[in-house]
């Protein structure tokens, strides 16, 4: 089994609702609250395979389905450690925060389009969970969308609020603020975050309450599959403590399937990334041989081409799904959850 290190855990997203931790000055952490699961949460077996350990974390493979995901699960106070202010790839009004915000605008214009090739075309309610800093908020509501959105941060949302500048709401909490509002919301967006949630299958249910029948969803998540991933191995960027579950195509439908979404469609995972977006993110998570090379091709690039954001398939999936036209249909009963 291999073994991971890494840096400080800084990252470009803000810990998703769902995730039922303590408050943001918890005692120090401690794994000795590490939560042990005893049968996959997607298939329900009991049989796991050892893949890499990441910062003293194990992960493992269903031999059943091929879920990966971390075993034991970090402790609360684990999570809380990480899930700070300076949970940001890198601090606002420096050139570094400006270059990280116009990539992921970028990218956020082209989920936005993939939601209206699915006919969610800037009409509606659309909601976000774990939605950062809120430029894809933002780039919805230029669309015209009436956005909400949803973060466990409190420092994020307030980033958030004022991304907006008044436009759209953020609230403060877990996916259950919005549980007040069934049915409520034409589209839900989910980027990089279903893989921090402690129980994927009942978070997708509270999920699909809150779309109205008929409601679309739209999923990103690293991928197993993603060339990335295959090629880095045990050295792959998505390798993270908080990321509680890895995905790839077959087990990210089934978990779909399973919590009553139908017509799911997957696309790769492109981002709208520029040189020093990328170059960023290895500062911060550095992987041997990339960061310096990196630097290098930084030294040798003009400014205009290191800071324009380009499309590129990394090691993401990106999932489309709608809710049943009709809610009696929908999951929540499943064994698993």
């Amino acid at each position: 089994m291999n073994s991971v290190t890494r840096g400080p855990n800084f990252c470009a997203t803000t810990p998703p609702a769902d995730l039922l931790l303590p408050t943001l000055s918890s005692p120090p952490a401690t794994s000795a609250q590490r939560i042990p699961l005893t049968a996959c949460p997607l298939c329900g077996a009991g049989a796991f395979r050892p893949v890499v350990v990441v910062e003293s974390h194990p992960v493992v493979r269903c031999q059943s389905c091929d879920l990966q995901f971390t075993q034991p699960q970090p402790s609360d106070s684990e999570l809380a450690a990480i899930y700070g202010p300076d949970y940001v790839l890198a601090a606002d009004g420096t050139p570094e925060h400006a270059v990280i915000t116009r990539a992921k605008r970028a990218t956020a214009d082209h989920y936005l389009d993939l939601l209206a090739a699915a006919g969610a075309a800037g009409r509606g309610r659309l909601l976000e969970i774990g939605c950062g800093a809120g430029n894809f908020l933002l780039q919805a509501s230029r669309r015209g969308f009436d956005v909400t959105g949803v973060e466990y941060s409190p420092f994020a949302c307030e980033r958030a609020r004022q991304t907006l500048g008044g436009t759209g709401r953020v609230m403060q909490g877990e996916i259950d603020v919005v549980a007040g509002e069934p049915g409520y919301y034409d589209v839900c967006v989910l980027c990089d975050v279903i893989e921090h949630v402690r129980r994927p299958a009942h978070f997708l249910g509270q999920v699909a309450a809150a779309l109205r029948p008929g409601g679309l969803l739209l999923v990103v998540t690293p991928s197993t599959s993603s060339w990335s991933a295959r090629i880095m191995r045990s050295r792959w960027m998505e390798l993270k403590p908080e990321h509680l579950f890895y995905f790839s195509p077959a087990t990210l439908t089934r978990q779909l399937s399973q919590a009553g979404f139908e017509g799911i469609k997957l696309h790769r995972g492109t981002k709208h990334l520029s040189l020093d977006y990328v170059a960023a993110h290895f500062e911060k998570y550095p992987v041997a041989g990339i960061r310096t090379a990196l630097r290098g091709a930084r030294a040798v690039t003009p400014a205009s081409w290191r800071e324009r954001p380009v499309p590129i398939v990394a090691s993401g999936i990106i999932a489309l799904a709608r809710t049943p036209t009709s809610h009696a249909s929908t999951a929540g009963s499943d064994k698993h959850r």
